[in-house]
């Protein structure tokens, strides 16, 4: 009798798994690893995961003109009922129109944890820098403010101002791209005019400005090799102005100081890591110089050199410059 049972058992079993496979279909799983639902939502608890390729059960009334809904009921090994994403599975129905669907998800697989080749040598460490420090040579054109001499001039020469240009940035919390930094620019620049009046005197004025301010760039185009980045901030600047002015038989020199503000834009060329762990940089800045005086202190000894006022006056500047220089990532 117990051989009997056992047997009607085993009977039953099998004629209800071929019946069920009557009622379904076959499911092939196309992500790399799909999981197992015990609720129809992915916020669900996953009681299984399966590997792509394996089959999945797959109810017929499910399938309506070969479309599936968003989660395919079907059961776990141990025969529980569960849900899978139905865009995880291609449903083998034997049609013609299944031949045209993909055998893998199109577009990403959000199933596929897998590190691309070649695997970096640091792995599992981080190996991309967030922090970047450059320094270049910078050479723009004067902004042209002269002192107000109370004798006309008949030449005058400005020269290029040159300087260095430094930054220091870090990448942007929650920047889940690398392409924003922030952080802070400085630049130190100088120049000099020359002046030759009609009454035979000459001048020399040298400036010197310190600029520094926050600093914003913006990786807008990146590859392996390459990188165009974007920039813009402003600086607080102080400026230092030395004349000297007279002849051979008598001359005086002053100092004129005082601040500015500067908005600036910029932009970049990037080769990445021509050497380890640095880069060569070479780009324009474009700063605008808002009104500003410079005051001197010093007591004029010869007042036939030098005008009526005592500071020199600028108004709106502007200022191109190009720069060149290495950025090293850390």
């Amino acid at each position: 009798m117990h051989f009997k049972s056992k047997y009607f058992f085993s009977l039953s079993t099998f004629l209800i798994l071929i019946s069920g496979n009557i009622h379904a279909y076959d499911g092939v799983v196309i992500v790399l690893e799909a999981p197992l639902l015990r609720e129809p939502s992915l916020r669900a608890t996953v009681v299984q995961t399966i590997r792509k390729g394996e089959r999945v059960y797959v109810p017929r009334e499910i399938v309506i003109d070969g479309a599936v809904p968003e989660f395919i009921p079907t059961f776990d090994r141990t025969g529980n009922r569960a849900y899978i994403p139905g865009r995880y599975v291609k449903v083998v129905m034997g049609t013609i129109a299944e031949s045209r669907l993909p055998i893998t998800l199109p577009g990403h697989d959000p199933t596929d944890y897998r590190i691309e080749e070649p695997i970096p040598t640091s792995y599992p460490f981080e190996d991309r820098s967030f922090l970047r420090a450059s320094v270049s040579i910078s050479v723009g054109n004067s902004t042209k403010s002269p002192y107000a001499y109370n004798s006309a001039f008949s030449t005058q020469e400005y020269r290029s101002e040159i300087g260095g240009r430094f930054t220091l940035t870090r990448k942007v919390a929650h920047d889940q791209y690398d392409r924003f930094y922030f952080g802070f620019i400085g630049l130190v620049t100088s120049g000099k005019n020359s002046l030759v009046f009609k009454n035979s005197n000459l001048a020399e004025e040298g400036r010197d400005i310190i600029r520094g301010g926050p600093w914003l760039t913006f990786d807008g185009y990146k590859n392996d090799k390459y990188r165009l980045t974007l920039g813009t901030g402003f600086t607080f600047n102080y400026h230092k102005s030395t004349i000297t002015t007279g002849n051979v038989s008598m001359y005086e020199q002053r100092t004129f100081s005082g601040y500015s503000f500067s908005p600036m834009v910029s932009s970049n060329f990037q080769i990445n890591d021509v050497l380890p762990y640095t880069d060569f940089v070479g780009g324009m800045d474009v700063s605008l110089f808002l009104p500003h005086s410079l005051k001197s202190n010093d007591a004029v000894e010869i007042p036939g050199l030098w005008g009526e006022s005592n500071q020199i006056d600028s108004g709106i500047k502007a200022q191109a410059s190009m720069f060149i220089g290495v950025q090293v990532k850390y």
